[in-house]
């Protein structure tokens, strides 16, 4: 669910739209320098127009071939996100930039010159692409990987103290990108990229325990003790950045507890997991596994299933691996409970 935006696909394919005149952008590369844990951007030596226009072509294409009118995603902002989608959305940022990043929205100042600059302290470029006031930069983490890919690349090589193209190995560029910097927006490239490179981590912990607390305001009260609940998101990132706003209109809140209990009881392999307090109205979490599938149960697929028995309306739920650490280890289906 998300709130206001400022910016959506088409304000940002238009923002783009530059690009069209793929013969008429310009180009200009900058290195991340990083000397004494001061970030700043540095403008690269290439001095030569064949580098520039390669550099110009190369991530042109790249940016449309993201960016394209035809594929189906959507553009968030990340502040008013609070479920994730991690197939078919870019996230972005309008204001409080992760600090790590902030210095991509400072002052570009100086020119890096090999005699002057610790080679091993580039720890990224970034690339302007510009035709006449329109303007895009592209942001890339230096990885120690990329001498190593072949067929989509720009080699750039020091020749004295500038930079020309092509060369066999030096500094090595290819069209993938992390970051895309439009007007104030930073774009992130993938949810992988914000979990490896920024605090994302800390969005995703606020997100669970805004998940718990509403399950201990809701007038509904279905949970005796909250702690493996909570357990579960804390330690498991994958599955909590996955799980969504419980809905508290949903079955397992208007369904009386009773019948719930009761068909559960039904079936062994459910009831092995799920247990219930003395007085039998409410779930006594006991395990990570416990928990995985209370979540579940949020789910009205799932909770339907339950109370009907027509297994098939679960096949699409996502499978979940139940079983306690001192057994055999398998993965297993609803439908192997139901």
């Amino acid at each position: 669910m998300q709130k206001n935006q400022t910016m959506d696909k088409n304000d940002l394919l238009g923002k783009l739209s530059f690009l069209n005149d793929k013969e008429k952008v310009t180009s200009k590369l900058y290195f991340h320098y990083s000397d004494e844990n001061v970030d700043s951007l540095l403008e690269a030596p290439t001095d030569n127009e064949s580098v520039d226009q390669k550099l110009a072509d190369l991530y042109t294409d790249s940016i449309k071939t993201k960016f394209n009118e035809h594929r189906k995603f959507q553009v968030l902002n990340i502040e008013d996100v609070e479920e994730f989608d991690t197939n078919a959305a870019y996230y972005y940022y309008d204001k409080n930039y992760p600090e790590s990043l902030k210095f991509l929205f400072g002052e570009k100042k100086g020119r890096f010159v090999f005699s002057k600059h610790n080679y091993a302290n580039i720890k990224g470029y970034l690339i302007n692409l510009t035709y006449g006031k329109a303007t895009i930069d592209i942001y890339k983490y230096r990885h120690n990987f990329d001498i190593h890919i072949k067929p989509t690349l720009l080699t750039l090589i020091r020749i004295d103290n500038e930079l020309e193209s092509p060369s066999n190995e030096s500094i090595i560029i290819n069209e993938k990108f992390d970051y895309a910097i439009v007007d104030d927006n930073l774009i992130a490239m993938s949810l992988s990229t914000l979990e490896r490179k920024t605090k994302f981590d800390e969005r995703i912990k606020l997100q669970s325990a805004e998940v718990i607390n509403t399950l201990k305001l809701n007038d509904v009260q279905i949970v005796e003790e909250y702690s493996k609940l909570e357990e579960l998101l804390n330690v498991e990132f994958n599955f909590a950045k996955k799980l969504k706003s419980i809905d508290f209109t949903a079955l397992l809140w208007s369904t009386p507890f009773k019948d719930i209990k009761k068909r559960i009881e039904a079936r062994p392999a459910l009831v092995k997991y799920l247990k219930f307090n003395k007085a039998g109205d409410k779930f006594n979490i006991t395990s990570k596994q416990a928990a995985k599938i209370f979540f579940k149960l949020c789910n009205d697929k799932v909770m339907e299933s339950i109370l009907s028995g027509i297994v098939h309306l679960v096949d699409d739920v996502e499978s979940v691996d139940f079983v306690e650490a001192e057994e055999k280890k398998e993965d297993w289906n609803w439908s192997d409970l139901l």
